[in-house]
């Protein structure tokens, strides 16, 4: 609460963040779960379907398909997903809290494949750097794509950030998940290969996040700058 001295202040972050537990109607904290970018929302349902001793947060920046979701999960009576539109790199710092999270989704996310929107693409060291402070202590990352240098720089990424390879350094995964998407599904029929690498995190950074973020692009590093062929 605002005291009356503050009233013309600026609220600190932690007073804006929501309160999951009461939002999602629990009577405590329950394990919290992000996907960031949904697309239509197959794995997000499904998974939040499957898992009602969970709640599933998910940030997609196309508002149809956020509207679409909704619906779904209506009809299908699921009250442990929510879904939001906006932009994740500006709402999740504002919306969680350190150690809050216990597993973040980043599935299949756009490879803006043209050099002046590489600075849009999703995993790069800020996001690896913020998770490893919203996650909590042995949370994990569920990383997926199709695209092979997407892969490659995203592994490095995670893992130049503090993050443990479930597989190994550079490792990938060849367990298929539970619970796929719509685009796994379609893949397994195609053929089309899905590259896949879970992460650890051994607890939060013993730096601050900017500090960290920084230190890796002094490395070289932003985790943007890979090139790949664009698939036509």
């Amino acid at each position: 609460m605002t005291s009356p001295d503050s009233a013309h202040t600026c609220a600190h972050p932690d007073e804006l963040r929501p309160d999951w537990p009461r939002d999602f109607l629990r009577t405590g904290a329950q394990r919290l779960e992000l996907e960031i970018g949904p697309g239509r929302g197959a794995f997000a349902l499904d998974h939040a379907k499957a898992h009602p001793e969970l709640d599933l947060v998910a940030i997609e920046t196309r508002r149809s398909d956020v509207e679409e979701i909704r619906e779904r999960a209506h009809k299908r009576g699921i009250r442990n997903l929510m879904v939001f539109h906006g932009d994740a790199k500006v709402l999740v710092p504002r919306w969680f809290g350190p150690g809050q999270l216990s597993q973040v989704h980043v599935q299949f996310p756009d490879p803006w494949w043209k050099a002046r929107h590489h600075k849009r693409r999703m995993v790069d060291v800020e996001l690896a750097a913020l998770l490893r402070l919203l996650l909590h202590k042995d949370g994990e990352v569920d990383f997926r794509t199709d695209v092979p240098e997407y892969a490659k720089s995203a592994v490095r990424t995670w893992e130049d950030a503090g993050f443990v390879n479930v597989d190994g350094a550079g490792g990938l995964s060849k367990l298929i998940p539970e619970t796929l998407s719509t685009r796994e599904r379609r893949y397994a029929q195609t053929g089309q290969p899905v590259y896949r690498a879970r992460f650890i995190n051994p607890g939060p950074p013993d730096v601050n996040v900017d500090v960290l973020a920084e230190r890796l692009e002094e490395q070289g590093r932003t985790g943007r700058e890979w090139k790949d062929v664009r698939r036509k």
